[in-house]
């Protein structure tokens, strides 16, 4: 996998594309101490780089000496690289050794002569102070080293575990040289991640902030640094509110189709479609309508909603009085279309602010479509939203034409109202708010904490929120896109509701799910929930690089031209560890489809059809490894069941809801970069044992199975073995031994390293002295080999407890004697029966040692033994093989 696709053009492109892949390779596992002991030597020449790249640029330094700075740069920590611990200064001065050391980081390209290479040089020294000085000082040299020299010295201490104020303070006197100008840095951080809607927020204060001269200077996972002469000293929330609302309904211009949604209580036009084409609205609204007809009309489901509505909550009188000016039940298709359609208009009507009654949105409605005052007089005996409907389709002249009128009136209306509150300081109450939650700017800040909590306590039990804070208008979690996931409050803790709680969103929630379903390549068909990867840019990153993610994102979505998801290789995946992407219709990653939706951090929904949660848990994990370990990536991540996460930088990667049976394997769920490194080495070696044993539609039940054998490491032998019997046939168990030997033991020492020592070290013995002496039945097949290790397991089983383990295991020796006499042509002597002692003697050992002589652990294990000493002895006789052909060679060398 690649960052970038093509050959690179710029400096920038050039350093994420060639060289900074080569510094995790040399450096990646070179730990650092003291106040840089949270950062390998490879992220703290990543993020030097990285900075030095965006203000060398601010600085407007000609290309050629930027590309010189980012060559010392790559390299300023000599030191820590020699391995003979000389100091930097002679290191820099040893032309040798630091033209050798640029030329390993990949960067001796941009030193085109001497004077490139002297520059480097005292780039290096200064950095440091090492110089400063020493005669050095009063040789010739460019005027503006100082400045270059100070955005190298800034880079150097970026990274430092410092407290916030006082490196910012060391970076402000740096920046202040190296831009020659006064300089001051600002920190944007955000307190959620609500995904594509987080994104689209984080562009909108970028926009407002260029504007006010702040410059983006580096990107972290919870926001983004600014840097710039001054903040300004006014509210930015409502400007940036205002620019948010835009982008969120540019979004929405060519998807109005998604703004209106059929739910279980009738159509509903979302807000948004308010700012659209009205046309195209009408035509969506109409869409539906029909949709309802062909696909819902059930004439007696429109009886029960009779019966419920009308029927039940009517008096015989009422209906009486509404036949008597014409008004009667609607009994047929279309009748039940326009019912349904008089809904979704008095819905749209109810959405205007402020709020108008119920009697006068169906004045309204009956201006539209033709119903006479006598007949609103006698709908008004009858619930306003379900069973007038149901009693004005029959009565309205003029058809759905009126009915579109009247939609078309009521969308102006609400564009009228929210016309506005989105101009200028008047945008929407409840995104600025939002705004002030989500962003944490300098000098403007609402802490909104006790607020929520005091919302969530007081609103009705049937009002909470399942999904986002109670505080602001809540939508039923039926608008929400198939397959989301949802907190559901149980209806069974004390003082708690006797019926089931409805599920509510909150509307800013509900509108982070809708931007995510319409900006993602998902799948026509979703029937399960995806799992949501967030990855995000490394800690201070340069926003060339947002630059070229972006690129790479939607140059990944391109692989499927239908605009589908994209997957992976699976076979390839789980033998060579490759990652090479293929178009899908059903399954993989759901791409976005615009670059504004990643900013900080990109989510990537992963849907998996119709796998079960854990294989589904297990198949994202082991991509989200590999897309953030590649070296081209080094992404920090999170894997989660909820689009909405809280940013962190305090680990490298994150799982939420890690199953118990997993839990030897994945760990705790939180990892540093290293112990990330070890969960996907073991889940490598999990798909090279999967694809060794199964086949490819076998291979979710193959991994599943291998996956729960992990919280007992050792049970691993005998799933195996049931997979090959059950997929191969027993010819193949050499060869198939050979196929997982490897991936076996990797993952045995990654999750067992001081484990079954003893069990391991005296079945092995056994396995080998059987191979060597031919201690077995007289075939090669299965139950041959292990027999006589199965007989010390039946006899074990048979035992009395009065006999003692002597007489045992002289009984068991004397037994498989006389079972090789039998089946062998030639006489079996004393010296076998002396080889049948001591392998007895070695299972002896491993049943007193290791099972306390005891004959119920011992068979408890028994499956497992036996699986593991069948692959043992395999292994043994691959030596005991080799032997013979090399005697057989030598031999007939010997004979020539």
């Amino acid at each position: 996998m690649r960052l970038l696709n093509r050959p690179p053009k710029t400096i920038e492109e050039r350093y994420f594309s060639d060289i900074r892949p080569l510094l995790y390779e040399r450096h990646g596992a070179h730990a650092q101490s003291g106040i840089r002991k949270k950062h390998t030597l490879a992220e703290h020449l990543d993020s030097a780089c990285q900075f030095v790249l965006t203000v060398s640029k601010m600085a407007m330094v000609p290309d050629d000496k930027r590309a010189v700075i980012l060559a010392a740069t790559a390299v300023h920590d000599l030191n820590k690289i020699d391995k003979a611990g000389r100091n930097v200064k002679k290191l820099a001065r040893d032309k040798g050794f630091l033209r050798e050391e640029l030329e390993k980081a990949g960067v001796i390209s941009f030193i085109t002569g001497e004077d490139d290479l002297e520059l480097a040089r005292r780039l290096i020294e200064r950095h440091s102070g090492h110089n400063a000085s020493d005669g050095a000082l009063f040789l010739p040299e460019d005027t503006l080293i100082q400045q270059w020299t100070a955005i190298l010295i800034a880079a150097d201490l970026f990274d430092l575990d410092l407290p916030a104020e006082d490196l910012k303070k060391k970076l402000q006197k740096e920046l202040t040289v190296a831009l020659d100008r006064p300089s001051n840095l600002y920190r944007i951080r955000v307190s959620e991640d609500r995904g594509y809607m987080t994104a689209l927020l984080l562009g909108a204060c970028e926009d407002v902030l260029l504007e006010y001269n702040l410059t983006p200077l580096a990107i972290f996972p919870d926001g983004e640094l600014f840097e710039g002469k001054v903040f300004p000293d006014i509210d930015l929330v409502p400007q940036i509110a205002a620019r948010w609302q835009s982008k969120i309904d540019s979004v929405f211009g060519n998807n109005v189709e998604q703004l209106v949604t059929p739910e279980s209580n009738g159509i509903r036009i979302m807000n948004q479609a308010v700012q659209q084409d009205l046309q195209e609205v009408v035509r969506a609204f109409l869409y539906q309508i029909e949709k309802k007809k062909n696909d819902k009309y059930d004439r007696a489901k429109l009886q029960a909603d009779i019966n419920k509505h009308i029927l039940k909550k009517s008096t015989s009188k009422d209906i009486e009085v509404a036949s008597s000016v014409g008004l009667s039940i609607a009994d047929s298709a279309n009748e039940f279309a326009l019912s349904e359609a008089l809904k979704g208009v008095f819905i749209s009507y109810g959405q205007i602010k402020p709020k108008i009654s119920a009697n006068q949105r169906w004045e309204k409605i009956a201006n539209h479509v033709g119903l006479s005052k006598e007949q609103c007089q006698a709908l008004e005996l009858f619930d306003p939203q379900y069973a007038r409907s149901l009693l004005a389709a029959k009565a309205i002249k003029k058809g759905i034409e009126g009915v579109q009128n009247a939609l078309m009136e009521s969308l102006k209306m609400r564009r009228d109202k929210s016309d506005k509150k989105t101009k200028g300081n008047d945008i929407s109450k409840d995104l600025i708010n939002l705004v002030y939650r989500t962003l944490n700017l300098p000098f403007f800040s609402q802490f909104s904490g006790f607020y929520e909590l005091d919302a969530y306590i007081q609103a009705k039990p049937k009002q909470r929120c399942s999904l986002g804070p109670t505080i602001s208008h809540i939508k039923d979690l039926a608008a929400m896109p198939v397959g989301t996931k949802v907190q559901v409050f149980s209806n069974r803790l004390p003082g708690g509701l006797s019926d089931e709680p409805k599920r509510k969103a909150e509307a800013t929630t509900l509108l982070a799910y809708q931007l995510l379903a319409i900006g993602a390549h998902f799948p026509k068909v979703k029937k399960k929930p995806p799992h949501y990867l967030h990855l995000a840019l490394p800690k201070g990153s340069c926003p060339e690089l947002l630059r070229i993610w972006r690129e790479c994102l939607l140059g990944f979505a391109a692989t499927n031209a239908e605009g589908g998801p994209v997957f992976v290789d699976v076979v390839k995946l789980y033998k060579d560890n490759a990652v090479e992407f293929t178009s899908n219709k059903v399954v993989g990653f759901a791409f976005p489809k615009r670059p504004e939706f990643v900013h900080n951090t990109v989510q990537l929904p992963m849907t998996w059809g119709e796998t079960n949660n854990s294989v589904a848990l297990l198949k994202s994990l082991r991509l989200a490894l590999e897309l953030s370990l590649s070296l081209d990536f080094e992404f920090p991540f999170v894997l989660s069941s909820s689009l909405q996460i809280e940013p962190s930088i305090e680990h490298y990667g994150r799982v939420e809801g890690i199953p118990s049976s997993f839990s030897k394997l994945l760990g705790t769920g939180c990892y540093s970069r290293h112990e990330a490194e070890t969960v996907r080495d073991r889940l490598r070696c999990l798909g090279n044992l999967v694809q060794a044993v199964s086949s490819v539609s076998k291979f979710d039940d193959c991994l599943y199975d291998l996956a729960r054998a992990t919280t007992q490491p050792f049970s691993l032998y005998y799933v195996l073995l049931r997979w090959i019997l059950r997929e191969k046939s027993e010819i193949s168990l050499e060869s198939s031994w050979l196929k997982i030997r490897d991936p076996l033991k990797n993952i045995l020492e990654s999750l067992m390293p001081n484990e079954n020592k003893k069990l391991t070290l005296y079945l092995k013995e056994a396995a080998q002295l059987a191979a060597e002496v031919n201690l077995k039945g007289s075939s090669f097949n299965r139950t041959s080999i292990t027999k006589p290790f199965t007989d010390f397991l039946k006899d074990v089983r048979a035992s009395k407890s009065y006999v003692d383990l002597d007489f045992l295991f002289a009984a068991l020796s004397q037994k498989f004697h006389n079972h090789l006499d039998r089946i062998l042509e030639y006489k079996v002597g004393g010296p076998k029966l002396n080889q049948i002692v001591q392998y007895y003697n070695i299972l002896r050992n491993l049943y007193e040692e290791v099972y306390d002589a005891r004959p119920e652990k011992l068979l408890n294990d028994r499956e497992n033994l036996t699986a593991a000493y069948l692959f043992f002895w395999q292994e043994a006789y691959q030596v005991v093989k080799a032997k013979k052909d090399a005697e057989a060679k030598r031999k007939g060398n010997v004979d020539e």
